[in-house]
């Protein structure tokens, strides 16, 4: 099972937010059923806790997760998605990135790892949503 990995989860880590524990657990789950990967999108969100380039590459290999190019499909999934947010009057808390991220999940991956899942779980519908908080799944 490939797991898509949100910006949510890592902050908690990188930070040593109250939810460290949780999601750091919640990673190792995954990965015990198989692979972990992040789009370009958590990458550049990330980026921003690390000093340098070469220290947050080494955090993703630490935690055996992998970058996995964002696809047309995705993208073009992502701006659909988008589209119907916008036409509901969605809250405009919510920009591009979350929508890619969640495209890239429901695209290329089984599943996505994220602290959010209420918003991924209503506007990604056929996504399979696990939160660190218990491993807690929606398929």
């Amino acid at each position: 099972m490939k797991t898509a990995v949100d910006s949510s989860v890592l902050f908690d880590i990188v930070k040593g937010a109250p939810g460290a524990v949780a999601a750091q657990t919640a990673l190792e789950a995954a990965l015990a059923h198989g692979s972990l990967c992040v789009c370009a999108v958590v990458v550049a969100e990330l980026g921003r806790y690390f000093s340098s380039e070469q220290d947050l590459r080494e955090f993703l290999v630490a935690c055996q997760i992998d970058h996995d190019p964002l696809s047309m499909e995705a993208a073009l999934e992502a701006a659909r998605i988008m589209r119907g947010y916008a036409r509901n009057k969605g809250p405009r808390e919510r920009v591009a990135p979350d929508f890619l991220i969640g495209a890239h999940a429901t695209e290329q991956a089984d599943a996505l790892l994220t602290s959010d899942a209420g918003f991924f779980r209503n506007y990604f519908v056929s996504l399979n949503v696990v939160t660190p908080e218990a491993g807690e799944q929606k398929s």
